[in-house]
């Protein structure tokens, strides 16, 4: 196996670790069992999971933010207006 390879799938179980199927499968169980806690504080597998989903996460470029957001709500009859649709 080549050296990156071997890189690339250290960074692949990182990401995804071995029996997070099963731990998912487990936590399911749980719940219609009747457990209230959240998968990533039963299961470490299941926290790296959606670590890693928050990580890669990228904010939405269409939404209006800072300065531009902050000048379109103060604009004379701006979104304060309560306008509808006729």
């Amino acid at each position: 196996m080549p050296y990156d390879e071997l890189l690339k799938w250290t960074t692949f179980f990182k990401q995804r670790p071995v029996g997070w199927q099963e731990d998912q499968r487990t936590y399911l169980l749980l719940r219609a069992a009747g457990v209230k806690a959240s998968a990533e504080s039963i299961f470490q597998s299941l926290k790296t999971i959606k670590q890693d989903q928050q990580d890669r996460q990228v904010p939405d470029k269409a939404v209006p933010k800072g300065k531009f957001l902050d000048m379109m709500l103060r604009a004379k009859g701006g979104d304060s207006s309560g306008w509808k649709i006729k």
